[in-house]
């Protein structure tokens, strides 16, 4: 086959795909769709396939919904099969939008109430693994609730961020750990995942009686530092794919010494606080705005 020929083949494929797009996300009504084949016709000449029930495979790399393929994201990939819903009349919808995805194209989902707009995204982000996150707007949503703002020291909220970013790394890590076939590695490092389970364990039962415990206990901050050099070093092996880098976890450390040095006067400073959606779009996760129609269209500007 020559290279004309399959340069080609490509062409066709990207218009069919974006037809697809067009088809189901952007042309509301029956007249609409059937004004927009016309106009397929009339400038390529041929008659476009539009597949009502594209076949839905999945493989440990991709997801792949009739000619739309998306690299899963094998380190958070935990698909729970009873949960999935896959009906033969979302499949189409699911191939456009995993053509956005694919593309990395905005995605509007237009329709009523309980159409089925949310469960099209979960089921796609359950599929390939990407966490997902929902925020629902309203007319009260301020552009500070999706990017963030100046907000009072909160020691507790600090706290809670460090433990939740590195429960991120030590289940990645885990996951990674259960998939290795090296027997020495998995008997050399389990001990880091039971002593993030025990730390847990601790942390759970004393945040019941004083939610700013931390503060007069060294030893919890210390144990949560030995975690992050734990998983510094994890990162110098380079034997795991890990995702996280140097960087990552020096924010994280940096975190830690300042609860560590936390003073009474620090609470009546400000910090930024980051907004929903540039955390989701640091960690490189997914974000969906529910009712956006509702919003200020400045908010969203």
């Amino acid at each position: 086959m020559s290279s004309r020929v399959v340069s080609e083949a490509i062409h066709d494929l990207e218009v069919e795909s974006f037809l697809n797009v067009l088809y189901i996300q952007r042309m509301r009504t029956a007249t609409d769709r059937k004004e927009v084949l016309r106009i397929y016709k009339a400038i390529f000449d041929k008659t476009p396939s539009i597949n009502p029930y594209p076949r839905v495979q999945l493989n440990p790399a991709y997801l792949v919904v009739g000619t739309a393929a998306i690299k899963r994201n094998l380190n958070q990939s935990n698909i729970a099969s009873e949960q999935l819903k896959l009906l033969p009349e979302i499949r189409q919808n699911l191939e456009a939008v995993a053509h956005c995805v694919q593309n990395k194209w905005l995605c509007i989902l237009v329709g009523p109430s309980s159409s089925g707009k949310t469960s099209v995204i979960r089921i796609l982000a359950q599929l390939t693994g990407y966490p997902l996150n929902e925020l629902n707007l309203s007319s009260a949503t301020d552009s500070s609730d999706l990017l963030g703002c100046f907000e009072q020291y909160n020691a507790f909220r600090n706290f809670r961020l460090v433990m939740t970013r590195v429960e991120h790394l030590v289940d990645e890590y885990n996951s990674l750990l259960l998939q290795s076939s090296q027997e020495a590695l998995f008997s050399n490092r389990s001990g880091l995942v039971s002593r993030w389970l025990s730390y847990l364990n601790k942390i759970d039962s004393s945040l019941v009686e004083n939610p700013l415990f931390f503060l007069n206990d060294s030893e919890t901050l210390s144990t949560l530092e030995e975690v992050v050099e734990d998983l510094e070093q994890v990162l110098k092996e380079g034997v795991l794919p890990v995702s996280w880098s140097k960087k990552y976890l020096e924010q994280i450390s940096k975190t830690i010494l300042q609860l560590q040095t936390h003073e009474k006067k620090q609470s009546t400073k400000f910090e930024w606080v980051t907004g929903m959606l540039i955390k989701a779009i640091e960690k490189g996760e997914w974000v969906v705005l529910k009712n956006a129609n509702l919003c200020n269209p400045t908010v969203l500007l």
